[in-house]
């Protein structure tokens, strides 16, 4: 049944004659007499008793009228919450990340973004970057470090610079265990490279993590030295560690970072106003 049949046995209750629920639905009474009918024999009982003064209502009726009152009353719901909230932001924001953006400027992000658009149910996926562009069609929008991914929309955030961090209170750095969180092979050689010409020794590193949160906490509890993103050395003391950019062949290690997505998802207005703010997020910082 339509949404209209509904209406039509809910005033038909009301008014209780052919007559009168004509003129309210603005119909005619042949129309609404063999609308009636058409309901009357998909239910497949008599939903009224036809008299010439009124209708009465059958047994079967009173429950087929009180779940069709029902249904009007939660289509009259529904269609004023959307009145209301037509102009507002809301719905569902899929969003996955690299561990890096996950632990350093997602929050602020999404803490304005939750204080502009509080309606905005959110699901977020941390993990390698691998992981995300593995699971990408689970996003609606992926930030990811490194290559840009494939049949989607990248634009280029930011770019990483690197610096070694180490202890000021251990001298010889050479002698430091070296810490290593998950990479690619390339950004891995390239570390690699500095190490073995800066310190004349074999790159062996001794602390493996998959998670450049947990080389950052290793470090502030003066344990070994790693070479970190200039996103994650900020914060850093100078006074208790030694930071030094790291160059190979005379350049500096650099790391892209970018954010990802369908054209299509910038129809649903959560994802284009996250998009938006990650934008401005980047720009001022």
């Amino acid at each position: 049944m339509k949404v209209d049949d509904y209406k039509l046995l809910v005033t038909l209750d009301e008014t209780r004659t052919l007559r009168r629920a004509a003129e309210k639905l603005f119909i005619s009474q042949p129309a609404v007499s063999q609308r009636l009918k058409s309901i009357e024999d998909e239910w497949g009982v008599k939903i009224f008793i036809r008299t010439k003064k009124e209708l009465y209502v059958t047994g079967e009726g009173e429950k087929i009228i009180e779940h069709a009152r029902s249904v009007v009353e939660r289509e009259t719901l529904v269609k004023e919450y959307i009145r209301i909230n037509q102009n507002s932001i809301q719905g569902n924001l899929s969003i996955g990340v690299s561990s890096l953006i996950g632990h350093t400027i997602l929050p602020e992000i999404l803490a304005q973004y939750l204080k502009l658009y509080p309606n905005v149910n959110i699901k977020i996926k941390v993990g390698s970057s691998q992981q995300i562009i593995g699971e990408q069609n689970d996003f609606h929008i992926s930030i990811v470090r490194g290559n840009q991914m494939l049949n989607k929309q990248n634009e280029l955030l930011f770019v990483d610079r690197h610096y070694l961090v180490a202890p000021k209170e251990n001298d010889d750095r050479s002698r430091l265990p070296i810490i290593e969180f998950q990479a690619d092979p390339m950004y891995i050689s390239e570390i690699e490279q500095f190490f073995e010409h800066r310190f004349s020794r074999k790159y062996d590193a001794q602390i493996k993590v998959d998670q450049i949160a947990t080389c950052r906490a290793l470090l502030l509890e003066g344990i070994g030295m790693t070479v970190l993103p200039e996103i994650v050395v900020e914060g850093f003391d100078e006074d208790r560690f030694n930071i030094d950019e790291v160059m190979v062949a005379g350049r500096p290690i650099t790391r892209d970072t970018y954010i990802a997505f369908d054209r299509s998802v910038l129809e649903l207005p959560q994802v284009e106003a996250f998009l938006t703010l990650v934008r401005t997020f980047v720009n001022a910082n």
